[in-house]
């Protein structure tokens, strides 16, 4: 994975010396709905998506009529939130797992002025921070009891999240060399988010074969530079 990673890299970054029909420079901003495969807890909890934010930089470069590459930088915010209630009690809380991620994609565009767009994608995410906020009740008592049970998950996160992307997208021309991009996409962890483990505190924090998913609603601004 690391392998095609470089070489994807050294190919954006040697054909924008050769090639130079069009290159733009923009920003975006995105919502984020995440998730994770895999198995987190043997209480089987119920899982829900974390709800988060997706702000970036982007380079884009048009290869040919119908093609362009592109490059980001964006700041992710990805992650779940769970809960399992049980007889006498129960738990709940969330993980969040904050990347910085540089995808490198590939756009097949049709269209003449207004332009329409699906693409493809490796991506390479470096993790910024890991939390996580658990909660344990207990109705044992006539009152209710919460325990506050949150801790730090950074040591059993990976450092390193390897992924792919798949999108659709529009590009709107607003005047001669600024478009607005439009677009959303599917983001699906190629590289475990966490370590393999089985925890033995309440709540319990055993995940195995987790990976993340995200799906990913995107604006964005394109200032055509050449």
């Amino acid at each position: 994975m690391k392998k095609i990673f470089y070489l994807l890299t050294v190919f954006f970054l040697t054909t924008n010396f050769v090639v130079a029909q069009e290159f733009s420079i923009g920003i975006r901003d995105g919502i984020s709905w995440s998730w994770i495969k895999g198995s987190f807890n043997s209480g089987n909890p119920d899982i829900k998506c974390r709800i988060g934010h997706v702000p970036g930089l982007l380079l884009n470069m048009r290869a040919a009529a119908f093609l362009t590459l592109q490059m980001e930088i964006n700041y992710e915010e990805k992650g779940f939130s769970y809960t399992n209630i049980m007889d006498g009690g129960g738990f709940r809380g969330s993980y969040d797992f904050n990347y910085l991620s540089i995808p490198f994609m590939a756009n097949f565009e049709i269209g003449n002025n207004i332009r329409y767009f699906g693409y493809a994608g490796l991506s390479a995410g470096f993790l910024v921070k890991a939390k996580n906020y658990s909660s344990a009740s207990s109705t044992s008592s006539p009152d209710p009891v919460i325990y506050d049970r949150s801790y730090d998950p950074t040591e059993y996160v990976n450092k390193y999240e390897f992924g792919g992307l798949v999108g659709l997208g529009i590009r709107i021309p607003l005047c001669e060399k600024v478009k607005m991009n439009i677009d959303s996409r599917f983001n699906f962890g190629l590289t475990r988010a966490a370590q393999n483990r089985e925890g033995d505190t309440f709540p319990p924090d055993d995940f195995q074969d987790v990976y993340n998913r995200s799906v990913v609603v995107s604006l964005g601004i394109l200032y055509r530079v050449h």
